[in-house]
């Protein structure tokens, strides 16, 4: 037998792009191990990795394109061959484009790796169509955050602070399902002595690896964070040079707008772009950044008659009121434990946050992150190297024609039902299941798709989403295509994802579909290439990042990114760290105030609905794929709710009972699980389950589509999935 070891990477969509070694077996995989990398640290694999060898056989797997037989839904199909599918779409979609616009053929694209993404956002360029920003559908809020703190995204990494640190907090995230690679940096850190404390209202996998879990009621980590501010600004714990070297703390604000003092308000022929600060030595206003100024970062002055303060004064004060025993009545967490994280975090340097996306997951989200950013930055513990990364020669491959029309996942709704902000009649889809993924699921199959005049969805299997589709077409694995794969938010390599095998049946590369389109539309000349040249036009950028890459030097093996020895830069208005954000002093928010979750336990509506519904991540599946996995299935067969015991005593409910969660958009039926690991007055469903799979309804049909106009001001509206309240019952056969 002809056997052949190909190193590749995997293409799962939690973008962690781990190496993989795959030994192939007269065109057949036989095993799947990890790959190497320069670094042996960063070497493994997970349980869902090991799995995909059944996702490329599955039985299931779609064969070839259909098209829709029956009404949406109905899942009556006739086979079609490529020619005839694509000739079809591509008359309609540019037949929609004419009568409503280019802008209403909306790509729903998830792929992530250069060619597979590049080119369906190479055709929406070319076409002038919108590009629907899926970020919204659960993981905007964080990157809001990060946007108004930082000025770009800074996920976990700038909160790590340093490789060893003293004290880590472990906020929102369950790593040790979600995330090996920081799961295994938190366990070599734990070993080395450092302490470890995971907030979460579960006691998860992870917690079970810390010295301290801390319970929270859903929705109010801002406040916890807040209230640490609070003691550590009390017991001295602030990095005082940092903050004015690296934050607004020092700009003064002016007390009768709420606006940066400008030197244009306060000096004949002043700029209007240059900030003020006081000078402690001489007591003199300044221009921030004068050499040799020590700007104050507290107090209360008047200039040139305008009463003002700094910015750090402005959130010392607002923090005031989170004492411990004041965030203790709103958390649940007790004043001590309060005082003493706070404590811990700010004495015992350099300390470390891994800051998962599960607070954002609230309608207020972004606050929480933004205060969870300001804690760290008060404290200095953030890393301010900047990260190796790659340049590549992106913008000539995915944008050849205008720029793409951008429209957050959050506004797809009105778009469609609406035509607001603007007419939706075609969605096209790859790689993200937004039937079964996007929030009020009845919204979606009762409203949106009666209104849509064209869905095309392209996967492995008949998803939900391929369900209500009328057209399906079969994708490749990523087994069975090339790409070139960039750093992740987790390491910083570029890899190759080579082809292992041939694709199965009448699979086609994503890529490939998207090419063969863009020739059905006349667009020839820029589908031209084979895939091999155009990773090759791509690692052609000439930038000092990209010296001595070439496609033979990654068949070889991944390169680690090189470091290019220049600092962070902030990408804010400011140019600093904004813990105070001058744009959203139009929303009230302009420091990181707390809010209830709009759907709170101590609200009215709790009175019918007195549950917190938490929708957390499976360590079987990511979001929805992988849920028909058979070695998967068999450690988590079905759905179940995960209730208290302290819950489901005065409900009559014993584990394995079936119940019924309802609120007033919808509800499921699913078996309970008893379980001493989750706070009273939270339950969860692991999300990702397909409708089937439950006995009635699905855990979306409970979740709501309310947009954040906070969050749609500074990037993209998030999904509030864990902002949702629900009834529990007892089901009696």
């Amino acid at each position: 037998m002809a056997r052949t070891m190909i190193r590749t990477v995997c293409g799962l969509p939690d973008y962690m792009r781990c190496g993989l070694t795959v030994e192939v077996e007269d065109g057949a995989i036989t095993r799947i191990s990890p790959g190497d990398f320069p670094d042996p640290a960063d070497r493994g694999i997970c349980l869902k990795a090991l799995a995909t060898r059944e996702m490329v056989y599955h039985p299931d797997r779609l064969k070839h394109p259909l098209k829709r037989a029956g009404e949406r839904g109905e899942n009556k199909w006739q086979r079609v061959s490529w020619d005839e599918a694509l000739t079809v779409i591509a008359a309609q979609l540019q037949d929609i484009g004419r009568r409503y616009g280019p802008n209403a053929v909306a790509w729903m694209i998830s792929v992530m790796p250069n060619l597979a993404g590049g080119g369906y956002s190479r055709l929406v360029s070319l076409t002038e169509g919108t590009v629907v920003d899926w970020w919204g559908c659960g993981d905007a809020a964080g990157p809001c955050a990060d946007i108004a703190t930082f000025g770009h995204m800074m996920g976990s990494v700038h909160l790590l602070s340093d490789p060893n640190p003293r004290f880590v907090v472990v906020w929102g995230y369950n790593p040790a399902e979600t995330n090996y690679d920081h799961m295994r940096k938190i366990v070599r850190a734990r070993k080395k002595g450092a302490k470890v404390v995971v907030i979460d209202p579960r006691f998860t996998a992870t917690a079970a690896h810390a010295d301290e879990h801390i319970a929270l009621r859903p929705g109010t980590d801002g406040s916890l964070a807040l209230g640490m501010i609070n003691v550590i600004l009390q017991e001295g714990y602030r990095d005082k040079r940092f903050i004015a070297e690296n934050t607004v703390g020092p700009l003064l604000v002016r007390q009768d707008n709420g606006l940066f003092l400008r030197e244009s308000e306060v000096m004949p022929g002043g700029r209007p772009d240059a900030l003020m600060i006081m000078d402690e030595y001489s007591g003199r206003r300044q221009v921030a950044g004068t050499p040799q100024a020590k700007p104050a970062v507290n107090g209360s002055f008047s200039i040139s008659g305008i009463d003002c303060e700094p910015a750090f004064q402005l959130l010392s004060d607002m923090v005031r009121e989170y004492t411990p025993e004041k965030v203790s009545q709103i958390t649940d967490v007790p004043a001590d434990v309060v005082r003493r994280l706070a404590v811990s975090y700010g004495s015992r340097k350099p300390a470390s946050i891994f800051r998962g996306w599960g607070m954002q997951r609230t309608f207020h989200g972004d606050l929480a992150c933004r205060a969870i950013n300001t804690l760290a930055a008060i404290t200095g513990n953030l890393n301010l190297d900047r990260p190796s990364t790659f340049v590549l020669n992106s913008r000539q491959f995915l944008l050849p024609g205008a720029p793409a029309n951008i429209l957050p996942v959050m506004l797809l709704y009105d778009a469609i039902t609406k035509s607001q902000p603007h007419n939706v009649k075609a969605v096209w889809c790859s790689g993200h299941d937004f039937v079964n993924q996007m929030p009020n699921m009845n919204r979606v199959n009762k409203e949106l798709l009666r209104h849509l005049e064209l869905v095309v969805v392209c996967d492995l299997f008949m998803t939900p989403s391929a369900r209500h589709a009328d057209y399906v077409l079969p994708t490749a694995s990523f087994y069975e295509c090339t790409d070139l794969c960039m750093a992740s938010f987790y390491h910083n390599y570029l890899q190759l994802q080579q082809k292992a095998i041939e694709p199965l049946h009448e699979c086609k590369s994503d890529f490939q579909i998207a090419a063969a389109l863009g020739k059905k539309m006349g667009l020839d000349e820029y589908f031209n290439k084979t895939e091999e040249q155009y990773i090759e036009e791509l690692l052609a950028s000439g930038h000092p990042t990209m010296e001595g890459i070439s496609l033979a030097r990654l068949k070889e093996g991944p390169v680690m990114a090189r470091s290019l020895d220049r600092p962070l830069q902030f990408r804010t208005p400011t140019g600093l760290i904004e813990f105070y954000v001058e744009r959203l002093k139009k929303f009230g928010q302009e420091l990181p105030i707390y809010l209830e979750p709009v759907e709170s336990t101590r609200s009215d509506k709790a009175r019918s609905y007195p549950l917190s519904l938490l929708t957390t991540h499976s360590r079987y599946r990511i979001h929805s794929s992988l849920a028909n996995i058979p070695s998967l299935l068999r450690q988590e067969p079905e759905p179940t709710l995960e209730i208290s015991p302290a819950d489901a005593r005065p409900r009559d409910i014993m584990d394995g009972d079936m119940v019924r969660v309802f609120n007033g958009r919808g509800q499921v039926r699913l078996k309970a699980r008893l379980s001493h690991r989750i706070k009273p007055g939270v339950t969860n469903v692991t999300q990702g389950w397909w409708p089937h799979q439950y006995l009635q309804g699905h855990h979306n049909e409970l979740t709501h589509e309310s947009v954040n106009p906070v969050q749609q001001f500074i990037m993209s509206p998030n999904a509030a999935f864990y902002d949702v309240l629900v009834q529990v019952e007892k089901v009696l056969e």
